[in-house]
């Protein structure tokens, strides 16, 4: 059977591609990764053409849903096998690549109607385009202090004090596929003194290397830097960081040079060292990293310098349910230790709200920390609560242990207001709904699916390949294991799916967003997803989890699960 474009379903196109063509990707329809060759976009072709091409089924209904899918597989090949179709949809998506667009736009009677609406969402979507391009970053940190007020002696108190301020915008954006080059500017001002900064990036990829340069100007100082990286072995990188400052005012030349190697101990262990050489001193630090789920859960630094000898130990919680984590941390010098809480949560889709507490001693400087992200903005502020030891006990119970109290007691008695004033910043119904048409239409392409999944996991059984006996797709489960988390109540089998997709005993899916994948459907919109798999491989059990953006490479030796004695 041939599987060239050419079938009974041309006719039709338009019609099946209104409801799916605005969020579809293209690279998950085929299970590809971002940088495929023309080859691999042909071979992944061709195999979801022997599952879906409409010439394959008798069923008529089985007809349509193939008709549906294979129009998708078609399109995604036609987009990612032309250059410069493929170059438009990477930087614009899939209204890039359509010449009208109308189909992004809600039905109207009017035909006026329709044209400001789409000529509105054309000029959302550029702006969009535009904040992803150039990338714009700022922050803005306020800090004053609070020491005053809470002065044992009424004579010697005094009003809250304006301390200083900080104001950071940078953007970066791509001038070619493999350059990009960004501009950062600081000013900050502190106890009655202003200073700036200015610093602009240049980042390439060079063959195996990452470089990036830098060069920053200040009122006291001009600096060169380059960084660059490469990895030297399947676990491995080096890096090698160069760099010179002129200081004007003593006409001094200070060139530093830093060495970092960095790779994986073992499994969720990453360990790095990092050596600072400086004509005054040369520090050497050795950091220990222990992930969970592609992200920190502890890290020890080890830092030897004449100056300043330290230790510094963090550990991280997180609870997925609430989007949230607290850090602890703790500092240890020479000059005493510097313990610190900071927590942080997701107040609303794009917007978190963070609190810390840090305490310095023997100083006993006592600082309270708030902080908002919304989007690409950040803003601090820091409350100097104690600078004085013979003040922290007072300043430790007026400026902490009573407003909290009081923050609580108001969240109880004004419960009802407190739920309403949070379900403004948090309110994900709609984004939580499922979409039924999608779920509906996933479990009528997981019947096609079903003959080639058996016909593969019957090849495998007599080589002893790769067999999935297990597969969900969700939220992990509460109850599962800190390192290990498995898929819970909110997930979907994708068993056949999954079978159907094995090539030759290997498995590899390539996509950041596997709710698009032919067979799946997103089961709790808005919900951090995970992949839970079990299966056999030369006769033994394996089992694998991982984040929705990571890619899922079966199997792997690391994957087996030791039997029970």
């Amino acid at each position: 059977m041939s599987i060239s474009s050419g079938s009974s379903v041309g006719g039709d196109d338009g019609d099946l591609l209104i409801e799916e063509g605005e969020d579809l990707d293209f690279y998950a329809v085929l299970n590809l990764p971002k940088d495929a060759t023309d080859e691999e976009i042909t071979k992944a072709y061709r195999r979801r053409c022997l599952v879906f091409h409409p010439d394959r089924h008798v069923d008529e209904d089985d007809k349509k849903t193939a008709e549906r899918v294979f129009v998708q597989i078609r399109r995604a090949h036609e987009v990612l096998s032309d250059p410069k179709k493929r170059a438009i949809y990477d930087a614009l998506g899939v209204q890039g690549i359509d010449a009208q667009g109308w189909e992004l736009v809600s039905r109207s009677s009017n035909p006026e109607n329709i044209k400001k609406e789409y000529e509105f969402l054309q000029r959302l979507r550029e702006n969009e385009i535009m904040l992803t391009r150039t990338h714009p970053t700022s922050s803005f940190m306020l800090k004053t202090s609070l020491a005053g007020l809470f002065v044992k002696n009424k004579e010697e108190r005094y009003m809250p004090q304006f301390v200083g301020l900080a104001l950071t915008q940078g953007v970066d954006c791509s001038l070619t596929g493999k350059d990009r080059v960004g501009l950062t500017g600081r000013v900050k001002t502190g106890n009655g003194r202003g200073d700036g900064s200015a610093a602009l990036t240049w980042k390439r990829g060079v063959g195996q290397f990452n470089m990036e340069n830098m060069i920053s100007i200040s009122g006291e100082s001009i600096a060169a830097q380059c960084r660059l990286a490469r990895s030297v072995f399947q676990r491995a990188a080096i890096i090698v960081q160069p760099s010179l400052q002129y200081m004007y005012l003593q006409g001094v030349c200070m060139p530093t040079l830093q060495l970092i190697y960095s790779m994986r101990l073992r499994l969720r262990w990453q360990g790095s060292i990092i050596l600072a050489l400086t004509p005054v001193q040369s520090a050497i630090t050795t950091t220990i990293v222990h992930t969970e789920n592609n992200q920190p859960k502890a890290i020890a630094n080890f830092t030897l310098a004449p100056a300043n000898p330290n230790v510094r130990l963090v550990y991280i919680s997180r609870d997925a349910s609430l989007d949230s984590f607290t850090e602890m941390a703790c500092t240890f010098s020479m000059f005493g230790l510097s313990p610190s809480i900071q927590m942080e949560r997701r107040l609303s889709r794009y917007s978190r709200f963070g609190v810390g507490l840090s305490l310095t001693l023997p100083s006993c400087m006592l600082v309270a920390k708030f902080k908002v992200k919304s989007g690409h903005f950040l803003y601090d502020w820091h409350i100097v609560l104690c600078d004085d030891k013979d003040e922290v006990a007072r300043s430790a119970l007026y400026g902490v242990v009573l407003p909290v109290m009081a923050f609580q007691a108001f969240k109880a008695i004004f419960r009802p207001f407190w739920e309403r004033l949070t379900a403004v910043f948090d309110d994900r119904t709609q984004e939580r709904e499922v979409d039924m048409a999608k779920q509906e239409e996933s479990q009528r392409v997981i019947t096609l699916m079903r003959g080639t999944a058996d016909r593969i996991r019957k090849d495998e059984e007599s080589k002893q390949g790769v067999i999935i006996l297990q597969a969900r797709y969700g939220v992990s489960s509460p109850d599962s294991a800190a390192n290990y988390p498995l898929a819970g109540d909110r997930s979907i089998d994708v068993v056949i799916p999954l079978q159907a997709m094995v090539n030759d005993s290997q498995l590899r899916i390539h996509s950041f967003n596997k709710s698009q994948l032919p067979g799946f459907y997103d089961p709790c919109p808005g919900d951090d997803k995970v992949l839970h798999v079990r299966y056999q491989f030369r006769g033994e059990m394996h089992a694998v989890t991982v984040a929705d953006d990571m890619p899922l490479i079966i199997p792997v030796r690391s994957h087996r699960v030791a039997s029970s004695p």
